[in-house]
């Protein structure tokens, strides 16, 4: 899978989905700083599932109809230890691609909730 993590993905979890053979770009090293809309771009431009903490894709998405990347994952974690993170970000790539396309992608300690993408007017 090919993943563009936000500026909000700390480290650990980037080596992480890289020890488990993931191609991982980053926006730290992409365009730091970059509105979400265009963290949302370079995700669509790369082809990537954006893996981020910001709720704010989720509206951009539903709500402004913002095109989507192939995927979204959206951390919801309170706080984000490493534990936590390693345990949710291991069950998301056990889903892969095919589970993942096309989907807002909430992620909770609890469990994981999907959303289909709004079709494009």
């Amino acid at each position: 899978m090919k993943w563009l993590a936000d500026e909000n993905i700390p480290n650990s979890a980037i080596a992480l989905l890289r020890q488990y053979g993931q191609e991982v770009f980053t926006m730290v090293e992409l365009a730091p700083g970059a509105p979400d809309e265009q963290v949302i771009q370079i995700a669509v431009d790369r082809q990537c599932t954006l893996l981020s903490f910001d709720r704010d894709h989720g509206d951009l998405i539903f709500g402004q109809g913002v095109t989507p990347p192939p995927a979204v994952v959206y951390l919801r974690l309170y706080p984000p230890s490493s534990e936590a993170l390693e345990k949710v970000l291991s069950s998301v790539i056990q889903l892969g691609d095919a589970v993942l396309n096309g989907q807002f992608t909430v992620v909770t300690l609890d469990g994981i909730r999907q959303r289909i993408f709004p079709v494009p007017k």
